[in-house]
């Protein structure tokens, strides 16, 4: 067999991944979705000998290592699906595309296509499986499939049922009852409805207060801590350090973090916390202050701290950052005592609270002082803070074998404990039975093992549990129960292994054996529980304040009314007609200073609703970006909210059709949680001078950009004109690159935002730095900013004032120098506006 390499009308150079598709109904019409700076998608008509350029869209593979998909109608060669960060269809060959996953979890990996009815679908993202019967007008979410990737699990106190917390792949961390309470007429057990999420994203570490069920520490990728409170709802952000990948190569910044970034909680006080970056970190007070506790646990090799990606374009979503913890494990016999272990295979210990750490690794039996691998999970003994059980996986690394070890005089000798176990499957987790000294559990990529005797022998742990990859074991000490986190099989939940602890050689050899029994309760069932639905929602109450206000004739705000009518059309029972015009609705303070003005209430004859979201009005928006959807419209990820108002006392003014009546609306906070006015001041305080620096930074970008497109015209007026002036087409060329120079500095243009995650290919500029920041403040709750986000916002704002006087400098200086030129040879000169300034923030006391 021969190849022959394609390559006409194919992009030439350095080509990454490539994926090809041909539908049944032409098969010479080939597509191919090419990694390459040159474009996206490609086609040819000729199975391949000639080809032509399609497309550049980004967002057909948004991520080609991680997407790269596309299926072709079975029916129509021109019709394509692209699984990407978004599903799309296209009807004309890949030239444009729609969205038609709506509702549906993003991240698309899998698509079937009914060749007998083609609008039956069957789709897997990294939410799970959907289907549509109807071209994906619609989708239904295959819910009942047990397939969730959990990263760890963590047990917290009290009877059972006890609560279950765990983090999921791109599926937040959710909590939820170990049991179900039997009783009388008590069918089935958990249905999944009485579980709940605790954090968004890629839900990594959810880690139970074990003084304190109801407080919970959570953290989704690279570090992004949160506190939580169930008995209040109160979820506080206490990330101790904000730069992250996403600015910088991970070589260049202070600390590093995991994806999954590891969190231990002191086991006698619910605020104090430990978090793993590459050192550890601890907070003694909910995660309000930080300290490194100690100095970088890892290798430190600068020259793997590279920004990830390939040599066609970075992807920086910081899964690939190297040299950072994966595990802190909290002795349970001494509060001193931390074991900690890395991604490169580095183990340390400290005996003194954190003052001194030592590396016991580099002397493990029968391998080399350098040995890499990562250590997930230390297993430290519940007898004894210096006995510890830990496995290395270097399946990454092209070695499979299982490298399990264990340790009883704090990690100045280990043992090698592995023996006897698969030689092909990597092992990830020890854990040892607080009930029993020397039953150990091990979870591998495939199975589960348990040992009698402290690992010298394993034998496999069948119990109904599939061949799957375990990544985190737990033990209830109290119920004797054993918890088993899997990746790709959910929980696993094993009642009372009182059996397995006591099954002894002699046991087994014994004709008749009782085991040991555990206290019994006698349970009262309160209520009965329905039959789970199919998933739906129905609409909650408005949210914010509710404004209702009466017209007697309709205002034409620029849209079909109500009705349906067009604008300007007259009802068709003869009423008056309606009036051009908008219902603005301002809202003001209790000291008659502006909360915000908007201008899209809505204008129908009879009673019209508009909802205030209780907050400021947003950042001045970017008028040269596409604006959000409807969809997006309350995404704080994807919309710029203002901060939120403080209790008290507003003005709410109505007006249309020249008329303004205004009533006023009292602000209450939570009921449960209530709120410091002084806290609520510091929030607002710090949310509004974010607001008006990046309201300032988009201004100033709107700006450039305004005077960028007054030089395109004016230059191609002069090319249009033979006798034009060289001097003003000299001015503007350099006016042009110095504009085009601070835009770049502070905005990337050559992200496409309309193509879901293209801005994972390239590193923050300031805009997004500036603009990020303000996710956690615009979500707090009588919550003042850290003392990291506070640096952050003084740092940013004091380089904002210096672009700032570089743009006003230019606007003076070289915008005025190439008006005064243009105006000299009659050619049209540039409108820049008034120099831009941060507004002052003034809140009177209330």
């Amino acid at each position: 067999m021969t190849w022959q390499r394609l390559k006409q009308g194919l992009p030439a150079g350095l080509l990454g991944r490539i994926a090809l598709a041909v539908g049944p109904t032409n098969p010479t019409h080939v597509y191919a979705l090419v990694e390459t700076t040159q474009g996206m998608l490609w086609d040819s008509k000729d199975q391949g000998d000639h080809w032509t350029k399609v497309s550049d869209f980004h967002g057909l593979s948004a991520r080609p290592f991680y997407f790269s998909l596309l299926h072709v109608s079975p029916v129509d060669d021109r019709k394509l699906f692209f699984s990407s960060f978004l599903l799309l269809r296209s009807d004309d060959g890949g030239k444009t595309t729609t969205p038609i996953d709506r509702g549906v979890h993003v991240d698309h990996h899998a698509l079937w296509i009914d060749p007998q009815n083609p609008d039956r679908m069957f789709q897997g993202n990294d939410g799970g499986v959907y289907v549509t019967e109807n071209g994906a007008k619609s989708w239904r979410f295959l819910n009942n499939l047990p397939i969730e990737q959990f990263y760890m699990v963590s047990a917290g106190s009290g009877d059972s049922p006890y609560m279950l917390c765990g983090g999921l792949q791109d599926n937040n961390a959710w909590c939820g009852p170990s049991s179900g309470v039997p009783g009388p007429g008590a069918a089935g057990g958990l249905s999944g409805a009485e579980w709940f999420t605790v954090t968004g994203g890629d839900g990594e570490y959810a880690v139970i207060a074990p003084s304190d069920s109801s407080i919970l520490y959570v953290d989704s990728q690279n570090g992004n801590i949160t506190r939580v409170d169930l008995k209040t709802g109160l979820v506080r952000a206490i990330r101790p350090y904000v730069s992250g990948v996403s600015e910088m190569k991970p070589a260049d910044l202070q600390y590093r973090f995991n994806w999954t970034s590891p969190i231990a909680v002191s086991p006698r006080d619910a605020n104090t916390v430990y978090l793993g970056g590459n050192v550890v970190f601890r907070s003694r007070d909910g995660g309000e202050h930080w300290t490194a506790l100690s100095p970088d646990l890892t290798r430190n090799e600068k020259s793997k701290q590279v920004t990830s990606g390939g040599p066609i374009e970075s992807d920086i979503s910081g899964a690939e950052t190297y040299n950072t913890i994966l595990t802190i494990t909290l002795a349970p016999t001494d509060s001193n005592v931390l074991w900690v272990g890395s991604d490169d295979g580095l183990v340390h210990v400290t005996r003194d609270g954190g003052r001194t750490w030592t590396n016991v690794a580099g002397h493990f039996p029968g391998q080399a002082r350098d040995l890499e691998g990562r250590v997930y999970q230390i297993g430290v003994s519940p007898f004894d803070a210096g006995t510890a059980y830990l496995a290395i996986d270097r399946h990454e690394l092209d070695d499979r074998r299982p490298y399990v070890f264990k340790t009883t005089d704090f990690g100045k000798t280990w043992t090698d404990i592995g023996k006897g176990l698969p030689q092909d499957v990597p092992a990830r987790v020890v854990r040892e039975d607080p009930n029993l000294r020397g039953f150990l559990v091990l979870g591998t990529d495939a199975a589960l093992c348990y040992s009698r005797d402290g690992g010298a022998s394993w034998k496999p742990l069948k119990a109904d549990v599939p061949t799957v990859p375990v990544y985190d074991v737990q033990f209830v000490g109290r119920t004797h129960d054993l918890v088993i986190a899997t990746h790709g099989r959910g929980l696993f939940l094993l009642d009372n292994i009182t059996a397995l602890e006591e099954l002894t050689p002699e046991v087994a050899s014994a004709d008749l054996h009782v085991f040991s029994t555990l206290p019994a309760q006698i349970r009262v069932r309160p209520r009965r529980s329905g039959v789970a639905p199919s998933r739906f929602t129905t609409p909650n109450a408005p949210a914010g304040a509710v404004i209702d206000y009466y017209l007697k004739a309709a205002l034409d705000t620029g849209g079909a009314d109500a009705a349906g009518r067009a604008p300007g059309e007259a009802s068709r029972g003869g009423g008056e007609r309606s009036r051009r015009g908008h219902v603005i609705v301002t809202v003001t303070d209790a000291h008659g200073d502006t909360v915000t003005v908007d201008s899209t209430g809505p204008g129908k004859q009879g009673v019209n609703r508009f909802v205030w979201n209780l907050r400021y009005a947003g950042p001045t928006r970017l008028n040269f970006e596409k604006p959000p959807g409807a969809e997006e419209e309350e995404n704080p990820f994807r919309n710029l909210l203002g901060p939120r108002v403080v209790p008290g006392t507003y003005t709410v003014g109505v007006t249309a059709g020249g008329r303004t009546a205004t009533q006023t609306v009292t602000v209450q906070p939570d009921p449960i949680l209530g709120g410091d006015p002084a806290a609520f001041a510091a929030q607002l305080r710090a949310g509004l001078e974010w607001r008006n620096a990046v309201s300032a930074l988009n201004e100033m970008l709107n700006r450039i950009v305004s005077l960028e497109t007054q030089l395109k015209n004016t230059q191609q007026a002069l090319r249009e004109n033979a006798a034009a002036d060289t001097a003003v087409q000299r001015g503007a060329r350099e006016l042009g690159r110095k504009l085009g120079e601070l835009k770049d500095s502070l905005y990337n243009s050559e992200v496409q935002r309309d193509a879901g995650q293209d801005d994972v290919h390239h590193l923050n500029r300031f805009q997004d730095r500036l603009q990020g920041l303000g996710f956690g403040l615009a979500l707090a709750y009588a919550q003042p900013p850290t003392e990291v986000i506070a640096a952050r916002l003084k740092e940013l704002r004091t380089a904002l004032d210096g672009y700032l006087v570089r743009f006003n400098d230019l606007v003076r200086t070289d915008v005025a120098t190439f008006n005064k030129t243009a105006q000299e040879r009659q050619a049209p000169i540039l409108v820049s506006g008034r120099p831009i300034e941060v507004r002052e923030v003034k809140i009177v006391s209330r």
